[in-house]
Order: C-alpha cells, then structure tokens, then sequence
C-alpha cells in the first residue's frame, strides 16, 4: 500500500504544480520561461504526470483490493 500511496501524492503534486503555474500564468498574463510554448509545454507535462501516475495507482489499488 506504500507504493500506492507515492504513486497517488506524486500524481497529487504534478496537478499542484501545474495548477499553480497555470495561476500565475493567468495572473501575470507573461510567459513565465520567456516563450509562451515552453510553457504550455511544462504545464501540460504536470498535468499529464498526474493522469499517468494516477491512473497507475488506481490500477494497482484496484488489484489490491480484488
């Protein structure tokens, strides 16, 4: 169940990150790292981490509990 766990607060912190970066997106309304595509991309690469990590947990969780 440790291995879950990290796999779902990792999947936890890539959405923070990329929440928080896409706040202060929106609030500086600058790109943060000097090219608005950079940007995109490090805020989609959060986001996606989070799926990927949280789906993986979920399947591991499911096959622990069957």
């Amino acid at each position: 169940m440790k291995e879950i766990g990290l796999l779902f607060l990792v999947a936890f912190l890539g959405f923070f990150i990329g929440q928080v970066l896409w706040t202060i997106a929106l609030i500086i309304e600058s790109p943060l790292f000097c090219n608005q595509n950079i940007e995109d991309w490090i805020i989609n690469l959060a986001f996606t981490l989070c799926s990927i990590f949280g789906l993986i947990g979920s399947i591991k969780m499911y096959k622990h509990k069957s």
